[in-house]
């Protein structure tokens, strides 16, 4: 009896074997909820939801207290105005989850989809991966990217160099701009792109404000030559219907600054040296930065406020820089900018015109670029151009913890804890070392 059951256990055993084949468990190993493969048509809004967050979370926030665009009031705020307390932790999540890990990805599988079969695709996909590109080597310098976006083929990308970035942010739109013009593409964006509804035409005059925008930024280096940056702003956006920006539909999907200020309210007031400028002025935008008490902001931080990514107003003081640097700059050219801002906001017509009106006769750079810090309220773009210019005249806040206003954030802790690539800044060099555009 005791070999028959043996055998029979055998049996049963090699059954259980041959039943729990791979094919056996297959439909048990899928996961609905992280599918194998994703239109690029789901992956395309999640990229771009995830770059304005990237752009529109922590980074402004920092920055605008750099920049004395608005004041740190209480707790980590404080702190941050004052440049202290910041730590790489602090950004883990605008790199990791809403950068590399997050859009980044999804762009860099869009493009492998579309590129060459859907050129209108993925030319949308590298404008956004453009957009990304400046947005992180403006706040951190050198970054991965050639060797990035590859999984666990490489989990540690080299760094490329801003000048290397640079060059591949140029190249990406240049791309783009050929692709969105492209006449055959089996794939075309539509309702499902957040930012142009699928629109191309507005597409490709993002791209031309991005190229402006970023040779622009090396206004300091040797060959800048302005009029290249005129030839590429006057293809750029030039209504404020065309500007690239998210709008939020309402809760639970909301503007990053409403989710801010509500749930750390306090944490920084709507007052301070901008604001001192502004009313020196007279300044009609004054009502629409900031609330009554000081705690809100009505045009960019309500549930469905926009948040920008370029715009036409951008454009148009891009020009009025350039035009000045080249020599051919009039006084219209600010007019055209400061006018362009304010129809933005949704400035009356009469306080509009009496501080156009206002405006120097005979604007200087430093007239231009105050009036730009003035208009780029809460974005990230007003800190690069002060380093880039240093204006406006800006000191550092009593009782800072640096002997000057940062130029600079450090580099995420997931970078130092998991990339052997990672470039270890330390001390002061982790906020003051100027990158390779501001030397």
């Amino acid at each position: 009896m005791k070999k028959i059951n043996l055998l029979l256990t055998s049996l049963l055993l090699a059954g259980l074997t041959v039943s729990c084949s791979k094919k056996w468990l297959e439909d048990y190993t899928e996961d609905p909820t992280r599918p194998i493969d994703v239109s690029v048509r789901v992956l395309l809004p999640s990229a771009q939801v995830s770059y304005a967050m990237a752009q529109g979370d922590v980074l402004p926030r920092m920055t605008s207290l750099f920049i004395q665009q608005m004041t740190g009031a209480d707790r980590q705020s404080l702190a941050h105005q004052r440049y202290a307390q910041i730590g790489e932790g602090d950004f883990d999540q605008t790199w990791g989850s809403n950068g590399y890990s997050g859009g980044m990805k999804d762009l860099k599988i869009i493009i492998e989809k579309t590129e060459g079969t859907s050129p209108n695709y993925s030319g949308v996909a590298k404008v956004m991966m453009a957009m990304y590109l400046g947005l992180f080597t403006d706040i951190w310098g050198d970054i991965p990217y050639s060797e990035a976006l590859q999984g666990t083929d490489n989990l540690n990308p080299r760094y490329d160099t801003q000048q290397q970035i640079y060059q591949t942010i140029q190249s990406l739109l240049d791309e783009a701009i050929n692709e969105l013009q492209a006449t055959t593409s089996a794939l075309k964006p539509g309702a499902e792109d957040l930012v142009h509804g699928g629109n191309l035409t507005k597409w490709v005059k993002t791209a031309y404000s991005l190229k402006a925008r970023y040779a622009l930024h090396l206004s300091k280096k040797p060959g800048f030559n302005p009029n290249d940056v005129i030839t590429l702003a006057n293809q750029g956006i030039d209504a404020n219907t065309d500007n690239a920006m998210m709008v939020f539909a309402g809760p639970p999907n909301t503007n990053p600054w409403y989710q801010f200020n509500t749930q750390r309210q306090g944490y920084i007031t709507q007052n301070g040296t901008m604001y001192d400028m502004m009313q020196a002025k007279n300044d009609p935008r004054i009502s629409v930065y900031r609330s009554a008490d000081l705690a809100t902001m009505p045009f960019y931080g309500s549930q469905t406020s926009p948040l920008p990514f370029i715009t036409n107003h951008e454009t148009k003081f891009i020009l009025a820089e350039a035009k000045f640097r080249a020599g051919n700059f009039t006084r219209n050219d600010l007019v055209q900018a400061v006018a362009a801002n304010m129809n933005f906001l949704g400035i009356p017509a009469v306080d509009r015109d009496a501080y156009l009106a206002l405006l120097p006769l005979m604007p200087t750079l430093e007239d231009i670029m105050y009036e730009k810090y003035i208009a780029m309220f809460s974005h990230v773009e007003a800190w690069t151009d002060w380093r880039r210019t240093d204006f406006p005249t800006l000191v550092p806040v009593s009782g800072a913890n640096l002997p000057a206003i940062p130029r600079r954030l450090p580099y995420p802790e997931t970078e130092r804890l998991y990339n052997d690539n990672f470039i270890n800044l330390t001390g002061n060099d982790a906020f003051l070392k100027r990158l390779w555009w501001d030397e």
